[in-house]
């Protein structure tokens, strides 16, 4: 069996018809998940129903999946959303008004620590992003303008 089937949120699981869970020893955040398994829900929405972090409930439909007790129902497409170009201008711009003309190089260098790049670089990574960049900036006060400036800047982008 492929043992990455299931590392992504879209993923709809129903109960194995040919194992049953009485079959197989069972800790109680894998029944909690069996519970919820309906052949409807994303792995997503069932991590979110059990207030349970993505990558533990990744963990554990795989972990059920390799016992035979889940059976791969499908996968919803999920569209990528990518950052525009225009942010990235507005945060050089503002990284540069901050610590000055090295700016540009600190960026690149932390996309590249981030395995990205500007043309791709998905729209729900920007806060940790910013994040990433702001480590990189030594003075503590330069550090809290630039977040306070971008986190203003994000809001003006995100409500047009």
């Amino acid at each position: 069996m492929d043992k990455n089937i299931a590392l992504h949120e879209a993923v709809i699981f129903a109960l194995s018809k040919s194992k049953s869970p009485a079959e197989v020893t069972l800790r109680s955040a894998e029944w909690a998940v069996i519970t919820q398994v309906d052949g409807q829900k994303t792995v997503g929405e069932v991590a979110e129903v059990l207030a349970m972090d993505l990558d533990e409930a990744l963990n554990l439909f795989n972990e059920l999946y390799e016992k035979g007790l889940l059976e791969l129902i499908s996968t919803r497409k999920v569209e990528e959303k990518f950052l525009p170009a225009e942010f990235f201008d507005i945060l050089e711009n503002e990284l540069t008004r901050i610590i000055g003309p090295v700016a540009p190089y600190v960026i690149e260098d932390v996309l590249w620590a981030m395995e990205a790049n500007k043309d791709q670089f998905a729209e729900d990574r920007e806060a940790e992003l910013i994040e990433a960049i702001s480590e990189e900036i030594p003075d503590e006060h330069k550090k809290v303008l630039f977040q306070q400036s971008m986190l203003s800047k994000m809001k003006d982008m995100h409500s047009e």
